[in-house]
């Protein structure tokens, strides 16, 4: 079987290419990046798979965020955007309850969390 080493460019170009996902150009670098320290945390390569990408990683706004992990700080938010009005302390709240998921916190201020 060839294997192919893979530059973190190469990855988040691959990863933008997928039709089915859509990631921002800050996001699919950002996981590439995660990726790359992986493999080199783990003293080997990783299998760089999209599809298996797509299905373990999401870009989360901070209203998606919201949505997905807001239960986890133990207080029921609205389903709309008035949350927004206490969003430092609520996003504070919920990026410590999700820490273990969140991979970065991007520029654009969206997020990338690895969901499994």
């Amino acid at each position: 079987m060839l294997t192919q080493i893979l530059t973190t460019n190469e990855a988040a170009h691959i990863l933008l290419a997928d039709e089915n996902a859509s990631w921002t150009y800050e996001g699919a670098h950002a996981i590439a990046q995660y990726i790359e320290d992986l493999s080199e945390d783990m003293g080997d390569d990783v299998e760089f798979c999209h599809v298996a990408i797509r299905c373990d990683f999401s870009e989360y706004t901070a209203n998606d965020l919201v949505a997905q992990y807001g239960y986890t700080i133990g207080r029921d938010l609205p389903s709309d955007d008035s949350w927004a009005a206490n969003c430092e302390e609520i996003m504070s709240e919920i990026k410590e309850a999700a820490e273990e998921h969140i991979v970065a916190e991007l520029e654009n201020g969206n997020f990338i969390v690895r969901d499994c």
